[in-house]
């Protein structure tokens, strides 16, 4: 009796393999026409994008010297620089990096280790989700309300374009955050607790140097985003300026000097304290007719992209570091 079983498992073991076959043969034929078109979606990309970095280092290589770094905008092409729009970007950059680690990670700690789970951090969850996909220039829209109409009567300083870009970067760096917290595996957590920690001591001393990797990368990502972006910038306001931005909190001399009342005028906070960023000027020449100014902008596409790239490599160092 074990024999026919036998014998008509084997029949049906060689049935099935033999339609299984044919499938198995198309399987792997349609994998590999798959993988052949991925590999040169990803080739017609990457020559797109040399080709577009080839042509603009090649039209902005006359302007790439120290004088790009030292003169201030001119209507002059031969005199002009970017120094007034990286010393806005550079200043921007600090601020929104010291206003954006704080917020962001604390909330995404509180989202995910404090908060309970209901009807309304359900609903604060999803809105966080749907702000880090909303288009930039919506930001510049609620950032022209907020801050320049509602804070600086109109006036687009410095202090607004922080602001604003830190609302612009801040939903995801808290999206971020909280997938690399929730990765950290829960038995980390539990051993935490089994040798008598608090909730604090755990997310401090263990969570958070597991997380950190992802944290960092979620924070220089999103920064780097935000400093390249120009469409916030431009419905703020921000103009080409002839002077170095103030980005002092306070006015030190005053502060030294007990002239109190003036501590925080000539500041970061001054209703004259108008700026310029790399992206906005690049903006601005890259419309000029004049040949000369085009060939600027180029050299400004540069410098904003390896900013921007830069930025990334450091986020990919301190990941690699962290882990």
């Amino acid at each position: 009796m074990s024999n026919g079983i036998d014998i008509l498992d084997t029949i049906d073991g060689q049935s099935s393999e033999s339609k299984f076959e044919p499938k198995l043969e198309s399987r792997q034929l349609w994998g590999k026409i798959f993988a052949a078109f991925c590999i040169f979606a990803t080739s017609i990309g990457l020559i797109v994008l040399a080709f577009l970095i080839y042509s603009v280092v090649r039209d902005g290589s006359s302007r790439l010297n120290w004088d790009l770094f030292n003169l201030y905008p001119s209507r002059r092409p031969l005199e002009s620089g970017y120094k007034a729009a990286i010393l806005g970007s550079v200043a921007m950059l600090t601020y929104v990096i010291a206003l954006v680690v704080p917020l962001g990670v604390c909330s995404a700690i509180y989202l995910e280790e404090y908060a309970k789970k209901n009807w309304l951090s359900e609903i604060i969850e999803l809105n966080i989700y749907n702000l880090a996909g909303i288009p930039s220039i919506i930001y510049g829209l609620l950032g022209l309300g907020l801050f320049v109409r509602g804070m600086y009567s109109g006036r687009a300083v410095l202090v607004t374009g922080i602001l604003t870009i830190t609302l612009l970067i801040l939903p995801p760096v808290i999206v971020i955050s909280r997938e690399a917290i929730r990765a950290v595996p829960q038995s980390i957590r539990q051993a935490s607790y089994g040798v008598g920690a608090t909730k604090w001591q755990t997310i401090r001393h263990h969570v958070l140097p597991a997380a950190l990797p992802g944290i960092l990368t979620a924070v220089i990502i999103s920064t780097s985003r935000g400093i390249g972006e120009t469409a916030p910038i431009v419905v703020l306001g921000a103009g080409t300026v002839l002077f170095d931005p103030k980005a002092s909190p306070v006015n030190f001399g005053a502060l030294f000097s007990g002239r109190l009342g003036d501590v925080f005028t000539d500041t970061l906070w001054s209703n004259d304290n108008f700026f310029s960023v790399l992206p906005y000027q690049i903006y601005e020449w890259v419309g000029d007719p004049k040949a000369e100014f085009q060939t600027l902008a180029s050299a400004g596409i540069v410098v904003l992209l390896l900013l921007v790239l830069g930025m990334n490599l450091v986020a990919i160092f301190l990941r690699n570091r962290a882990r």
